[in-house]
């Protein structure tokens, strides 16, 4: 009996079903975008089976039993169609006729599925072989896409730890290293905000590096969940949903999620830390699970920072303590014995000496060589307790964390430029005074949940920022405080600007030149 001869295919005229077959494959093959090859392949599976409608879905991993997309071709949102092919109606719908379903699979795991329905003549197994095969080829294609933009991601995610790295290479500057881990991954993630957060010995939130605008807002926002994740161990991810459900579907349909993250940090300090990136959006065909990885990976590598930092602050103190600890055991056991001896030798002259003139001053030397004795065992009292003084960075941050229990949350502190190197005792004076009354006033009237303190340094000025979401600017105020902000401004030949800021808040700008 002969075979029978090939059949033409509709969406390829004058081509047989198997040379049609391989221009579809060719034509889903060379599609770069996820989205536009779920709906190609839908176009190409309908045209290629004569099917008048058809529905592809895909399917959420995060929330089993959901759908994170919908394409449809030729049904409007309200067909009634589209409710039964997302129940997973494969028997005949009326005068739909039955429903012909092929799972796509992508890595071995169910990642959609492909419905087709209203067929001018019942499908047979030449219409299933079709639609298995563009099945087939969707999910070959989509790992392709997928394990494409994982690589990419990685390189980033590489490439951001090199740079960051390279900030390691004589000392680690806290300063300079976080800041930057932290803009990297925000620019990796596109999300609004990513925080180091970790606790105060007294109590409270102390912000380490900051990038993002809103970021006070957020952990405001975040409040109760970073403070879980601070006391406890584990990571807290979930999603929040942005878009609005398309058509009435049996589940929730997810046109857009951003994701939020709350890792802690396991590190060698007694003060824990976490990682926070707020409302991050994952690389298109990149799985919130990898990006969950990835966010672990950072987290690690901010560990070894600030392990290999309280490493290298904990030699410089033993080198310190050790060199002080020297230095006064030889005052001790050498200057302070030579100086005694000497005493004693006066002494003894004092009292064979014949004019009284002469006995009065050997008297009054060896009273001064006790007097230096005093003093310099009083030097090495203070030599043996006392480490020494900090940076003007940490004092910017330590007055911050000051007003933490006066406004009720942890000021967020962002420093950027060489402060130390740039500032004299004179500016570092005038710009904590600045922050001191910007705080204050904070304190007093905004009513603010969070707070921002900015100072920068750049070629040409020093900038300080002061950002609050309180109540805002009245419309007629009398300035007491801020009268003198001003006025350390004209002395130093800079200048103030005061701000509202939307929706609600007030934004200090005092600026002088360096």
């Amino acid at each position: 009996m002969d075979a029978p001869p090939p059949r033409a295919d509709t969406a390829y005229p004058g081509l047989t079903d198997s040379v049609a077959m391989l221009h579809a494959l060719r034509e889903i093959a060379a599609t770069d975008d996820a989205r536009d090859l779920l709906r190609r392949a839908l176009t190409i599976a309908c045209r290629s089976t004569g099917a008048a409608a058809g529905l592809l879905g895909v399917h959420d991993e995060a929330h089993p039993g959901e759908l994170a997309q919908v394409h449809r071709h030729r049904l409007d949102p309200g067909d009634p169609l589209v409710r039964r092919l997302l129940r997973g109606q494969l028997e005949d719908v009326g005068d739909d006729g039955p429903v012909l379903r092929a799972d796509i699979l992508v890595d071995g795991d169910h990642y959609g599925t492909l419905q087709l329905a209203r067929w001018a003549q019942p499908p047979g197994p030449r219409e299933r072989v079709l639609a298995e095969t563009v099945a087939a080829a969707v999910g070959l294609q989509v790992d392709t896409l997928r394990q494409r933009r994982i690589s990419e991601l990685h390189e980033r995610v590489t490439q951001a730890v090199w740079e960051v790295d390279r900030t390691l290479v004589d000392e680690v500057d806290l300063d300079v290293s976080l800041p930057l881990l932290t803009a990297r991954v925000r620019e990796i993630t596109g999300a609004d905000v990513v925080v180091l957060v970790g606790t105060r010995d007294e109590g409270g939130h102390r912000v380490l590096a900051a990038s993002g605008e809103m970021v006070g807002q957020a952990l405001a926002e975040l409040g109760p969940d970073l403070t879980e994740v601070l006391r406890g161990s584990s990571a807290h991810h979930w999603t929040t949903t942005t878009g609005h459900p398309a058509g009435p579907v049996t589940g929730r349909l997810q046109e857009g999620l951003v994701g939020t993250s709350l890792v802690p940090l396991d590190t060698r300090g007694t003060n824990p830390v976490v990682l926070v990136v707020h409302r991050w959006r994952p690389p298109q065909g990149v799985s919130h699970q990898r990006v969950h990885d990835v966010l672990s990976a950072v987290a690690l590598h901010a560990s070894i920072i600030l392990d290999r930092e309280q490493g290298e602050r904990e030699h410089d103190l033993l080198t310190l303590l050790e060199d002080r600890d020297r230095i006064a055991r030889d005052l001790h056991d050498l200057v302070i014995q030579r100086l005694f001896a000497v005493g004693l030798t006066l002494q003894g002259a004092a009292r064979r000496a014949v004019r009284p003139e002469v006995m009065e001053r050997l008297e009054n030397a060896v009273a001064e060589l006790d007097q230096t004795i005093r003093d310099i065992r009083a030097t090495i009292f203070e030599l043996r307790h006392h480490p020494g003084a900090g940076t003007f960075r940490a004092d910017l941050r330590q007055l911050a964390e000051s007003y933490g229990p006066t406004l009720g949350f942890a000021p967020v502190v962002m420093l950027s430029g060489p402060l130390d190197a740039i500032t004299d005792d004179e500016s570092q004076t005038q710009v904590l005074m600045v922050v001191r009354e910007a705080l204050s006033n904070v304190a007093r009237h905004a009513h603010a949940t969070s707070v921002t303190v900015e100072t920068e340094v750049t070629g040409e000025q020093l900038v300080v920022t002061v950002t609050d979401d309180g109540v805002g600017l009245p419309d007629s105020s009398v300035e007491s405080g801020l009268a003198n902000v001003r006025a350390r401004a004209r002395e130093h030949g800079g200048a103030v600007e005061l701000s509202r800021v939307e929706p609600h808040g007030t934004c200090l700008r005092w600026s002088v030149p360096v």
